[in-house]
């Protein structure tokens, strides 16, 4: 299952990560110009959630925030 969206000419993308101990699901997200395969940014911040639905909601929240320019998050290497 895909938790891709199409949001103002982006694909967002939720690629968050389970961290161990304690077990907790991280915030990063990957947004493409959509119908591009180049000019990927991945986004990242510290946060961190205690289930992967939670995490997934808050990284397209992220996502769309950074699209809109509410956001300048450094992008991560």
């Amino acid at each position: 299952m895909s938790n891709r969206i199409e949001y103002n000419g982006h694909v967002i993308e939720p690629r968050t990560r389970l961290k161990g101990k304690p077990q907790s699901w991280t915030l990063e997200v990957h947004i493409t110009p959509l119908g591009r395969r180049t000019g990927v940014r991945r986004c990242r911040a510290p946060n961190t959630y205690a289930s992967e639905a939670l995490a997934v909601d808050r990284c397209l929240e992220f996502g769309r925030r950074i699209v809109d320019g509410k956001l300048q998050p450094v992008d991560r290497a």
